[in-house]
């Protein structure tokens, strides 16, 4: 008791010493902490919100009630950031939590303090701070999906484009994608590493149900702290049912697809027929059973003619590995490839018609879509294209050894080729064929084309009035022979020996006795040009 009584004494004189200048300033009733400090996002990254909560209470140990003035956010240099005011009053025990928000333009640590001003309720001031420290990191990469018009039930690609718009290299990207009603087929990949503001476009591929869905992409990464963070981007969509409709149309291919045209042969043996129109070739001077001919390098062996088969993807999904599978009556063509069709998508192969004869030709497309085969058929009536025959531009003349010269062209006026074309001269009881060209083997005609030949024949100049000329050839899997009667003019030989010639002006024959008009050198009457024509 005496200790006691001792030191509030020695107190009392001490105070007594200092006298009237010295204030002290009251201790506050109210005992004010922060007693939590939260950061959301919890890696806050630049440019984006971050929001700060402080929890202030009034403890227990408080003698009095608060009002809390304001509750403000500084950085270390005491720069402000955010500040709410006017906040309330707190009983004691009591607590509340107040949120500042506030951006950041550059990655980093960010040393800041949290600082709580209140009044008790004698009016003295309480003020209160508190440190924490943020890092902001960059900007996280950005996602752009792109997924239109999805179809049920087939894979369907989804392009999802990631860009990086920090300042530094993002890198150990993986990308994934999932969602409502969506069956992944190929939905994941990796980006190892994307250079700062670069971008990158990645393709997967996803299976969604029929209807109403969302698809996530989400792209994990390592940020510029080492620690691995995701980002992600939802969208919605609507998937329609699966159509499945491809076409099949079936033409004659045109010209220029066509195999075995022979063109530069053709065009030779034009000009050659112009030469034996103008009656160059003499007696002597003949090739002999047609070598003066070129002939088509494709032959009569096939019919040179084609069918453009087009396969069209009328449905909304991809068709794949579509091949067209032709045939000819019983008769199994080759196949040929065409591959995958988009939606909307057409391709045209060209099947080969050699050696077929008129028949249906039906195009079979045989394809893949959603997992399953399907096919489509097209038709064709197809009739391989027929030649004919009409011999033009005939010159006679006789030879100084007094035999009969026969010259002219063989003019092909049908749309198909013909082959096997050979002229011979017939025989009667005035004529007969004689050496060196009893016949003359054309070859191949092409349609629209002509071919020079000459012939030469015994005749009885005294008795003889018509020159018999047989013409055969093959056109459309048909053999066929015409029998042709040139007109004979006896003043073709003088009297004295020597020789003459007669040329019979261009001239056709559709019938089988049509009247044919003949110019003769010394205009004599008109005479006729009979024609028969079997086939075997």
């Amino acid at each position: 008791m005496r200790r006691t009584v001792a030191a509030l004494l020695v107190v009392s004189l001490v105070l007594a010493a200092v006298g009237p200048s010295v204030a002290v300033a009251a201790v506050p009733d109210a005992r004010l902490t922060v007693s939590g400090l939260t950061v959301a996002p919890d890696r806050p990254v630049t440019g984006e919100p971050v929001t700060v909560t402080a929890t202030v209470q009034n403890s227990a140990g408080s003698d009095s009630p608060v009002r809390v003035a304001s509750v403000a956010l500084y950085t270390a240099d005491g720069a402000r950031l955010d500040r709410a005011r006017d906040i309330g009053s707190l009983s004691v025990g009591d607590s509340l939590g107040v949120d500042l928000v506030t951006t950041f333009g550059e990655a980093g640590e960010r040393p800041l303090y949290v600082e709580v001003v209140a009044e008790d309720a004698d009016e003295d001031e309480v003020t209160v701070r508190r440190p924490l420290t943020v890092v902001v990191e960059a900007s996280p990469p950005q996602l752009d999906v792109e997924f239109e018009e999805p179809v049920a039930d087939v894979e369907n690609r989804v392009s999802v484009t990631v860009s990086n718009p920090s300042t530094t290299v993002r890198r150990n990207m993986e990308l994934t994608l999932s969602g409502e009603r969506v069956g992944p087929a190929d939905a994941r990949a990796t980006v190892p590493s994307l250079a700062a503001g670069a971008s990158e476009t990645v393709n997967l591929t996803v299976r969604p149900g029929a209807g109403e869905g969302s698809l996530t992409a989400t792209l994990a990464y390592t940020t510029s702290t080492g620690a691995r963070d995701t980002t992600e981007l939802t969208r919605g969509f609507e998937a329609e049912p699966l159509r499945e409709d491809v076409g099949v149309a079936v033409s004659r291919a045109p010209e220029e697809q066509q195999t075995g045209t022979g063109a530069n042969a053709n065009a030779l043996t034009g000009l050659l027929g112009i030469a034996g129109a103008a009656g160059a070739a003499g007696a002597a001077g003949g090739g002999g059973d047609g070598g003066n001919t070129l002939q088509s390098a494709g032959g009569e062996g096939g019919s040179g003619d084609a069918l453009a088969v087009e396969v069209t993807n009328f449905g909304n999904a991809p068709v794949a590995d579509a091949v067209v599978v032709p045939r000819a009556g019983d008769r199994t063509l080759p196949r040929r490839f065409v591959g995958t069709l988009a939606p909307g998508e057409s391709a045209t192969v060209t099947v080969s018609l050699d050696g077929v004869e008129a028949s249906t030709v039906e195009a079979l497309v045989r394809y893949d879509v959603a997992g399953r085969n399907g096919s489509a058929v097209g038709a064709f009536d197809y009739r391989p294209p027929a030649g004919e025959l009409r011999v033009t531009d005939v010159d006679l003349s006789v030879t100084d050894d007094g035999r009969l010269l026969v010259t002219g062209n063989a003019g092909n006026v049908g749309d198909g080729r013909v082959g096997g074309v050979v002229v011979a001269v017939g025989s009667n009881e005035h004529v007969s064929p004689a050496y060196p060209q009893r016949d003359y083997f054309v070859g191949t005609v092409e349609a629209n084309e002509f071919a020079p030949f000459e012939l030469t024949a015994d005749v009885d100049a005294a008795n003889a009035s018509q020159v018999p000329v047989r013409l055969t050839y093959r056109t459309g899997g048909e053999t066929v022979t015409e029998n042709l009667t040139l007109p004979y003019d006896r003043s073709l030989t003088s009297e004295r020996g020597g020789s003459g010639s007669a040329s019979l002006l261009p001239f056709g024959v559709t019938g089988a006795a049509a009247g044919v008009t003949v110019g003769l050198a010394l205009l004599v009457p008109a005479v006729y040009l009979v024609r028969r024509r079997t086939g075997r």
